[in-house]
């Protein structure tokens, strides 16, 4: 498929959404229009149109799976969840350990959008927070060894890798 036919189809496809969410009502159309044409804009660059089939393609290059986002999104959510919990235990029980540090991980996403989402992404989740990043690496800030950041890192560079077909 083309970038321009992508590009409609997901243009057509926000704008239903647009419509969906609005409950039909044409009063604001123009604000669904724009709205359609920046998150279209927006998912053509972070996810570009699959090549077409005859085309050729990196050996070891795989397909985005826009799909599983909702999976992400759930699972982040609960994540996220679970740690502000665990944040709040040890805010208000002195006998949970806090021990601030640093921990350098591997960044796994090799796509450029997909690196920073995954970056913005962990800094919303409790406990832990990006304070420097090189080429291949990021330094997280986390609250204490018993939280397991590096095994959460690690689930949500996967999933994001997933996604955008790394």
């Amino acid at each position: 498929m083309t970038r321009a036919v992508s590009a409609i189809w997901r243009f057509l496809g926000f704008l239903l959404l647009w419509w969906v969410m609005a409950g039909g009502d044409p009063a604001y159309w123009y604000y669904g229009l724009g709205a359609a044409a920046v998150a279209t804009a927006l998912s053509v660059r972070v996810l570009p149109p699959a090549r077409r089939r005859g085309a050729e393609r990196p050996e070891r290059a795989r397909r985005a799976r826009p799909w599983e986002i909702p999976a992400l999104v759930v699972w982040f959510l609960w994540s996220a969840l679970r740690g502000g919990v665990d944040v709040a235990r040890r805010a208000f029980a002195p006998s949970m350990p806090i021990a601030p540090h640093v921990t350098r991980v591997r960044i796994g996403v090799r796509h450029p959008a997909g690196r920073r989402l995954a970056l913005w992404m962990v800094n919303l989740m409790p406990g832990s927070l990006v304070v420097d990043e090189g080429e291949g690496w990021a330094a997280l800030h986390v609250l204490s060894d018993d939280l397991d950041t590096e095994a959460a890192w690690r689930e949500l560079t996967r999933r994001i890798s997933r996604i955008v077909g790394d």
